[in-house]
């Protein structure tokens, strides 16, 4: 008899790895599927596929993701969150990969009622219908309050080994989770940033001020302080060491192939990047608000290297600040 094959989107979390779970130990081969995006955690999904003993792929949503967000068919939840939208071009993605890897279905992590726009019953019929599922995703957490999908009515999967959970208490989760001895996944709370009112207000902010940008301008904004300078050019300053770090290594790739520019302050003050598109002047400018936000009590003058593909430069400046408008001084 043929081994049956399933496709679970992987989160990291509570939800998407018992689900995972349970299907695995009903002898179903089962190969992860984490959708990577600038909006979502990526922080324990590997140590989880790991733990599970499955292979893990990794698809990057790309590009259309960010144009599904900036018009979404199906509108946004509380913030800037288009949940609908959102499952059904997942759905699609992994219908793709279960193609491609003669899987038979796909497997998530839903509950009924855990999320208040995408997890209804009327949404998720959209979300199967819209996607072009059709019936093979399976959801175990609360397959009894759902129709039997094809992995149920064709036998592949044991039905009455699947939950019945609803509503947003992980309380039962957490207790299976235990009893099955799962670990490394990410604990209940947190998730998708798109849902946070502060990161969605940032996001809105630079949809509207910003028309051509690439996926990298968008990552950027996970991070930092940002500023939309005189030329249109738009700036994140680190806020801590931490941010410093993280805004270097995000970068990374993009300063390297000239996409982007990095100021690094020889001197105790925020690492910044700088978009792609800007005038040498904005370099001064740019340079002002990292010594705005650099170490207090520096005197004499101090350096920014900055950085573009091969091309170095340094900008002097002169401590104490005297006003917003100091000139400051490309050093080639």
């Amino acid at each position: 008899m043929k081994k049956r094959k399933a496709i679970a989107l992987l989160s990291g979390g509570l939800d998407s790895t018992l689900a995972a779970k349970l299907i695995i130990d009903q002898d179903i081969q089962v190969i992860g599927l984490f959708l990577e995006s600038p909006f979502g955690c990526k922080e324990n999904v590997e140590a989880v596929a790991k733990h599970l003993g499955i292979p893990l792929r990794t698809v990057d949503k790309g590009m259309a993701y960010i144009e599904l967000i900036r018009n979404p068919k199906y509108g946004y939840g509380k913030n800037i969150n288009p949940c609908i939208d959102c499952r059904i071009y997942m759905f699609q993605i992994a219908e793709q990969v279960m193609e491609k890897e003669g899987a038979d279905f796909i497997i998530t992590g839903e509950v009924i009622g855990q999320r208040p726009m995408s997890q209804r019953r009327e949404a998720m019929d959209i979300i199967d219908r819209d996607s072009g599922t059709g019936g093979r995703v399976l959801r175990p957490l609360s397959a009894k309050h759902n129709p039997p999908t094809l992995p149920e009515t064709e036998g592949w999967v044991n039905r009455k080994k699947l939950l019945a959970l609803s509503g947003r208490s992980r309380t039962e989760q957490l207790k299976r989770a235990d009893t099955l001895g799962l670990k490394f996944y990410t604990p209940p709370g947190g998730g998708c940033l798109l849902t946070d009112a502060n990161f969605s207000n940032r996001l809105s902010t630079f949809f509207e001020n910003n028309e051509d940008f690439t996926m990298l301008d968008v990552q950027l904004l996970r991070y930092g302080r940002h500023v939309d300078l005189s030329d249109g050019a738009h700036l994140v300053i680190g806020r801590n060491a931490e941010e410093n770090d993280q805004l270097e290594a995000v970068s990374k790739e993009g300063v390297t192939s000239g996409e982007i520019t990095i100021l690094r302050p020889a001197f105790s003050g925020p690492i910044a990047v700088l978009s792609r598109k800007h005038e040498a002047k904005t370099l001064d400018e740019a340079a002002r608000w990292i010594a705005k936000y650099a170490k207090k009590g520096l005197t004499n003058d101090h350096f920014i290297d900055v950085q573009r593909a091969d091309t170095l430069s340094r900008i002097k400046v002169h401590f104490p600040l005297k006003t917003d408008e100091q000139t400051l001084t490309v050093v080639q």
